[in-house]
């Protein structure tokens, strides 16, 4: 047995075994609600029973597809879609109704105690206050599926324009109002048609930006997954030019599938910064942009130095990096680097913001996972992304197009 056929299966075994778990741990909970409201609850019990066959075996077909394939297209979105609907609800509900039972549990241990001697019985229990409580309690349960609707058929694609304005400490007057454009994660393989591509373009187009950058994950697995978009970003166009850096999953392929993933983002106009830099002049002063290979988790082809050896000294310089772990790592303490623009985190996909400050799982995993930040004098900021990887949802967490304006602290 290979290497990787091994790690398919332990892979699936423990996809089916956390995903068929919580089906069965769901079904058990709402096994409870039978004495209550009776056959109606038994009728959907069946038809819970074999909806979960069925989306299991959905979600283990299209997981197969995408990670030979690299996309689910030919599955289709609808599939994508109830499978995100039946499970991602599951797991607030999952949890919420653990730590009741939890509780459930000690109540019961309690009343087992030798110094409790209260006893309680059937005929105590005030069925139509219970009847009406669980009703709540469906109710409440119904908010994680329509938030889950909403973020599959909605947010996913409904994209943001966030704009930013930096004071840049190198930066000549010469450049004061510089506009810089950012998108990332596109993940080709996860959109379903092209009209999405579309729309962002347009809006691009509508921006007229000074420079567009694209930091990273044209695809998922395979290069053919751009192929279909390589026309709609031809459209793309900036007064010095639209560039681009590569991102961790623009090397989830064979060397001969990388190569000629890099040839269709270059067909497309893009100018791929790999570890290289180009530099803008005007009225003798200068503005750099660069690109690393991305270096992140089990990836290391970033070379800083290499990047930046031919930037003429003094340049303020932007640099693409895809994965943010990279700031801290080499960028934010080398005096390189002005403003680093990186993306990989998604913004965690699933989130909510209050108050102006948004929160995401992902802050958990990423010390730098959404947004603006600064140290060492100069910047790093983490786009979100357009596109999704593994379910094609987003709650609460928009895709995102920055609009970046650059300010010289003399103009």
């Amino acid at each position: 047995m290979t290497t990787d056929i091994y790690r398919l299966i332990v892979f699936f075994s423990i996809l089916i075994l956390i995903q068929g778990g919580i089906d069965y741990y769901l079904y058990k909970s709402i096994q409870r609600y039978e004495k209550i409201y009776g056959s109606s609850i038994s009728s959907f019990l069946i038809a819970y029973k074999y909806l979960s066959y069925l989306l299991l075996f959905l979600l283990v077909i299209t997981s197969i597809e995408r990670l030979i394939l690299g996309s689910n297209t030919n599955s289709g979105r609808i599939p994508q879609i109830l499978i995100a609907l039946w499970y991602l609800p599951k797991y607030p509900i999952a949890i919420f109704l653990s730590i009741i039972d939890l509780f459930r549990f000690f109540r019961v241990l309690m009343r087992r105690l030798p110094y409790q001697n209260e006893k309680y019985t059937e005929s105590q229990i005030d069925y139509g206050k219970r009847k009406t409580l669980h009703s709540i309690g469906l109710g409440i349960a119904s908010i994680p599926f329509l938030a889950t609707a909403k973020g599959v058929l909605h947010t996913i694609y409904d994209v943001e324009i966030r704009r930013i304005e930096l004071i840049i400490s190198r930066l000549s007057p010469v450049f004061d109002g510089f506009q810089i454009t950012q998108i990332s994660d596109i993940h080709t393989g996860s959109l379903f048609g092209t009209s999405y591509i579309e729309h962002i373009i347009q809006t691009i187009e509508q921006e007229s930006p000074d420079m567009i950058t694209i930091t990273g994950d044209y695809v998922n697995f395979n290069p053919t997954e751009f192929e279909p978009y390589v026309p709609f970003f031809t459209r793309l166009t900036a007064k010095h030019g639209v560039f681009g850096s590569l991102g961790n999953h623009d090397h989830y392929m064979n060397e001969e599938n990388h190569e000629y993933l890099q040839s269709l983002i270059r067909k497309a106009g893009i100018e791929l910064l790999i570890n290289d830099a180009r530099t803008l002049e005007l009225h003798g002063a200068y503005l750099s942009i660069a690109g690393t290979d991305n270096t992140g988790f089990n990836q290391h082809y970033g070379d800083l130095l290499k990047a930046c050896k031919n930037i003429p000294k003094g340049s303020p310089t932007i640099l693409m990096a895809h994965d943010p772990t990279y700031w801290n790592l080499e960028i934010r303490d080398s005096s390189l680097i002005d403003l680093t623009l990186s993306g990989h985190t998604h913004g965690g996909q699933i989130g909510f913001e209050y108050l102006g400050s948004a929160f995401s799982p992902a802050q958990f995993v990423y010390e730098h996972w959404d947004g603006l930040y600064e140290g060492n004098g100069n910047y790093l900021y983490v786009n979100r992304g357009l596109g999704t990887v593994g379910p094609p949802i987003r709650i609460g967490i928009r895709p995102e197009i920055t609009c970046f304006t650059l300010r010289s602290p003399i103009a």
